[in-house]
């Protein structure tokens, strides 16, 4: 009988002793295990964000770079694009030309503009007298008249600006209900002057034409297309020179002058047309 309890306590006590080293092993092996997954925590929460945050800035600023240099290219591209729609515009404006009046004409690149005299005065121009150029011809662009042959080498010639104060063309004013050729006048060229602040040294003002001895009781409007007269028989009649700002009495009141904005911007010329009345060809 004694012998029986004992084997009972001793298996109670077995059974004890096991399930307190079962609890006990469970606990050790998760404070064992407790550092490492703290370390992994702790890393995951501060050295791999960290780290995923700067190669997202690293890549966000790859991306960025290469989206910069694609609109950089793009932009030059349309610039381009641009520059080659204003020459087409350009080109089809030229090709499209047909003078006012029956005459040969000849197209000419301006090869250089002023020279001594200033950009507004003259240009030259890459024809002459081997193309048939001549003294008096008349220059033209679509918009107006530009001025004037008054020197001819073989190969160039050289042309006075409506715009230089030694240049003269009969002009009449086109009167709104009465026609051309109303009133008559001599379109005196204005020359240049200096910009009012000295510091723009590179900044030039065209002073407005004047047209001279009009018609002292004809008060003309604002805009009047001023055109050749063909009076003086250096200009074809009908080409236009400019538009009228202005007009006032003279002083000595027996006549009226205006002011006029020249047609055609002298500075932008690239290509010209010169006119001759020999002949009813062109050459390009």
């Amino acid at each position: 009988m004694k012998q029986s309890k004992l084997w009972v306590w001793l298996l109670v006590l077995t059974l004890g002793a096991l399930l307190f080293w079962r609890s006990g092993v469970r606990d050790f092996s998760r404070e064992a295990i407790y550092p490492y997954e703290n370390a992994c925590l702790w890393f995951e929460r501060t050295v791999a964000v960290r780290v995923q945050a700067l190669l997202f800035r690293a890549r966000q600023a790859s991306r960025n770079a290469m989206l910069e240099r694609d609109v950089a290219r793009l932009q030059i591209v349309a610039a381009d694009t641009e520059t080659l729609e204003a020459e087409v515009a350009r080109l089809r404006t030229l090709l499209d030309f047909t003078p006012p009046v029956a005459c040969r004409w000849l197209a000419a690149p301006v090869i250089s503009r002023g020279g001594t005299s200033g950009v507004w005065q003259s240009v030259r121009l890459a024809k002459g007298s081997a193309h048939g150029v001549r003294k008096g011809d008349p220059v033209v662009v679509p918009e107006g008249v530009v001025g004037r042959v008054i020197d001819v080498s073989p190969h160039t010639s050289e042309v006075m600006l409506v715009t230089d104060p030694n240049s003269r063309v009969a002009c009449e004013l086109e009167a709104s209900g009465e026609g051309v050729g109303v009133v008559r006048g001599i379109l005196y060229g204005g020359g240049e002057r200096p910009a009012a602040d000295p510091k723009l040294k590179l900044l030039y003002v065209v002073d407005p034409l004047r047209l001279r001895y009009l018609a002292r009781e004809f008060e003309p409007a604002p805009r009047t297309r001023v055109v050749t007269s063909g009076l003086a028989q250096t200009f074809p009649k009908g080409l236009t020179v400019g538009y009228l700002l202005e007009s006032r009495l003279e002083p000595n009141g027996l006549s009226r002058e205006a002011e006029v904005m020249p047609a055609v911007d002298m500075a932008a010329l690239d290509e010209v047309f010169i006119l001759s009345a020999r002949g009813a060809s062109h050459a390009p």
